[in-house]
């Protein structure tokens, strides 16, 4: 925080110990700190990972400048910074970083690689810069008015204020209602408190004025190739292998989500197989909702003799202690509820000192997207002998696709088919008010989303605008909640340098023979990775008995008390934002069974977003 506001004093706005309680509400910090310097104030939390943190000083202060440094992440390219910089390597990265800002100011972020989010105090000059990864991983918000530059980690810092919370945004909560408030890169749930964009830095200075810099820029830049080439799946591998490596720096055990698939069980095996044997070393965490996914789960844990495997077999009941939970660690309702729905793998990484946990997401948006947009570019291109390699089926069938591929050659339609059937189909059931929905464009919102692979004649057109607003928002969902158990999320499949690699690889290498997709990504790991995984044809694990039965007429009375319970105690301002007759007359229609697939998700959903909302709202769960 830093004061712009001449005669104000930090204290007059904030107490450091409810700042401290707002970053770690639920675990005791390894470290911590409240740092003051004439019109600034730093407070961090710090719990202990990899061999260098336990030795961090907090905040890293310059004794010449005063120029203070704080540096939450994982800085990958250490040893290169440091030697770069004349630097012991053993250093922790927050004196990297600060070495770094005086070789190169605010040219930092360009000469980081890893997930962080930084700030660079400068109390003597009254300036701040702050900075955050390409991806987002790690969350950075901040509120700028005449009087101070707030910025936190975690919405919930900006709860505890001395001067006032800020107030929530209600065309915020109108677009949570209808589940689109995870699709904005900048708007947050409070109306004066904003989060700084992926790949961004701002710098503020003491005349309050702010200059926002988009510092991270994606090549888009293949090479045209017409045939394979061996050692673009070998660049792959390698940029694989070291985005699982170099998160792999943990003092203490390590642990892997599994769900039996591509991307998850290629983490997993990677991870056993740099290991030796893992023994205490690695622990498997699975969700196993459909027929098909225990054993999946399970094969790579057999092949890599991983001892210790942990298997959800069905999702508990999110009680009001666990809403409560997350409402204290974000600062507001979950936008992408993944992140509450691994609670039960965080409770065991925390009793077996788990402190990082790997993850497989992100791979359908990048790197192990399905790659059936290389039909169209060669189409395009007219290389009609490479696509006539590429299509499925017997000579005679290929030779009859190409034809009709040439002949017909439609334009791509603007959005998928199947997105706009499911709007079709959930938008009479919205509870939001009518006119909320014209004001607030959620049709056009919606469309947006309702993209997705439809337009793009290039895979790569396809990853570049897949890595959306989305992507950050469960990043920072998971991040946060994880983190109130002491555990660091990790992403290898969203790690700059490997999707920059497969943005740099030609087309032809991404989609395979007989139309297998995700086809580099195969190559690269079929010697690792059981083939029965690695060269699964389909994502399809079989059906989901859970879902049906939480659907029917009997899996939905929960739904219905909760439904009851929620609309007899709504929120005032919910009140002013929901159709109340309408939300009525679904407690009624699924009260007598008269449901559908879309009535019984659609309602489910409508009901969680209130209950999420009017928990927030009141402060606590309405009985």
């Amino acid at each position: 925080m830093m004061i712009l506001a001449p005669g104000l004093q930090v204290q007059e706005i904030v107490e450091p110990r409810a700042w401290h309680r707002a970053l770690s509400p639920y675990r005791c910090a390894d470290a911590e700190a409240a740092w003051e310097s004439g019109p600034a104030m730093l407070v961090q939390a710090r719990v202990f990972n990899t061999p260098e943190s336990h030795a961090e000083t907090l905040p890293c202060v310059c004794p010449e400048s005063g120029v203070a440094v704080t540096f939450w992440g994982r800085l990958d390219n250490r040893e290169n910074l440091a030697a770069r910089l004349n630097l012991e390597p053993s250093l922790a990265d927050s004196q990297i970083v600060l070495a770094a800002w005086r070789r190169w100011g605010e040219a930092l972020p360009e000469q980081l690689l890893g997930d962080f989010s930084l700030v660079v105090l400068d109390p003597v000059h009254r300036q701040v810069f702050i900075a955050r990864d390409p991806f987002g991983a790690k969350p950075l918000y901040y509120r700028l008015n005449n009087k101070a530059l707030i910025f936190a980690t975690t919405l919930a810092a900006f709860r505890v204020l001395k001067t006032g919370s800020p107030a929530p945004d209600k065309d915020w909560m109108g677009r949570f209602l209808v589940n689109l408030s995870q699709h904005d890169n900048r708007q947050t749930c409070f109306d004066d408190v904003v989060k700084l964009p992926p790949g961004h830095c701002l710098t503020v200075g003491s005349d309050g004025k702010e200059q926002l810099r988009r510092w991270f820029v994606w090549r888009d830049d293949p090479p045209a190739a017409k045939r394979r080439d061996p050692r673009w799946v070998d660049e792959y591998r390698a940029a694989l292998e070291q985005a699982i490596r170099c998160r792999m720096r943990s003092s203490y055990p390590l642990g892997t989500e599994n769900s039996g698939g591509i991307d998850s069980a290629a983490i997993t095996a990677y991870l056993a197989h740099f290991l030796g044997e893992p023994g205490d070393r690695l622990h498997s965490f699975g969700l196993a909702l459909c027929e098909q996914e225990p054993a999946f789960i399970l094969e790579t844990s057999q092949q890599r003799r991983i001892v210790h495997n942990y298997i959800l077999t069905a999702l508990p009941e999110r009680g009001d202690d666990d809403i409560e939970r997350v409402l204290t660690v974000l600062g507001h309702p979950e936008e992408y509820r993944m992140g509450s729905a691994h609670l039960p793998f965080y409770r065991e990484c925390e009793l077996r000192d788990v402190r990082t946990l790997f993850s497989g997401f992100g791979g359908d948006e990048a790197v192990t997207n399905p790659g059936h947009h290389l039909r169209y570019e060669l189409l395009n291109a007219g290389q009609y002998a490479q696509l006539w390699n590429i299509l499925p089926g017997n000579p005679l069938m290929r030779t009859l696709r190409l034809a009709k591929a040439i002949t017909i050659n439609h334009d791509p339609q603007p959005y998928s088919s199947l997105y706009i059937d499911a709007w079709k189909n959930k938008r009479p059931h919205l509870l939001l008010r009518e006119e909320l929905l014209q004001r607030l464009n959620i049709d056009d919102l919606y469309l947006e989303t309702a993209r997705y692979d439809a337009p793009y004649r290039r895979i790569n057109d396809f990853v570049l605008n897949s890595l959306a607003p989305y992507v950050t928002n469960r990043l920072e969902n998971c991040t946060l909640i994880a983190a109130s158990f002491g555990v660091e999320y990790s992403w290898p499949l969203l790690d700059v340098r490997l999707v920059q690699q497969y943005l740099s690889t030609p087309s032809i290498e991404k989609f395979g023979p007989q139309g297998m997709g995700r086809y580099l990504h195969r190559c690269a790991i079929n010697r690792i990775v059981s083939s029965r995984i690695a060269w699964k044809p389909t994502k399809d694990m079989g059906s989901d008995r859970l879902a049906r039965e939480r659907n029917s007429t009997a899996g939905l009375q929960s739904v219905i008390k909760q439904a009851q319970r929620q609309a007899a105690h709504l929120h005032p301002a919910l009140e002013e934002l929901i159709d109340i007759k309408k939300l009525c007359g679904q407690i009624e229609r699924v009260t007598r069974g008269e449901v559908d697939q879309w009535i019984a998700n659609t309602f489910r959903k409508n009901v969680e977003a209130l209950r999420l909302l009017n928990h927030w709202l009141h402060g606590g769960p309405v009985d």
